[in-house]
C-alpha cells in the first residue's frame, strides 16, 4: 500500500519514493526540487501542503500533493 504525501501530518519526516502523474506534472516536482531520495519535512498539511527540503520551503496544492508517494525517513 503507497502513502502519499497528502497523507501525511505535520511533523512527519518522509522521503520522496516516487511520482506519479503526467509527465509535465513530474518535471514541475522536479523543478522545485521534488525528486526521488528528497527527504522532507512536513510543515502543515492545509490549506495547502507545505514542506521544507534542506532549506527551502515549498508550498504545494494538495492535489499536487497527492502524487507524491512518500516512505517514512529512516531517523
Amino acid at each position: 500500500m503507497s502513502r502519499t504525501l497528502l497523507g501525511c501530518k505535520a511533523g512527519d519526516r518522509v522521503v520522496v519514493g516516487s511520482i506519479e502523474g503526467s509527465a509535465a506534472r513530474i518535471d514541475k516536482l522536479a523543478s522545485i526540487g521534488i525528486l526521488p531520495g528528497v527527504e522532507l519535512r512536513v510543515q502543515q498539511t492545509r490549506p495547502v501542503v507545505v514542506v521544507e527540503a534542506e532549506e527551502t520551503v515549498l508550498a504545494i496544492e494538495r492535489d499536487v500533493a497527492s502524487d507524491v508517494v512518500i516512505v517514512d525517513a529512516s531517523t
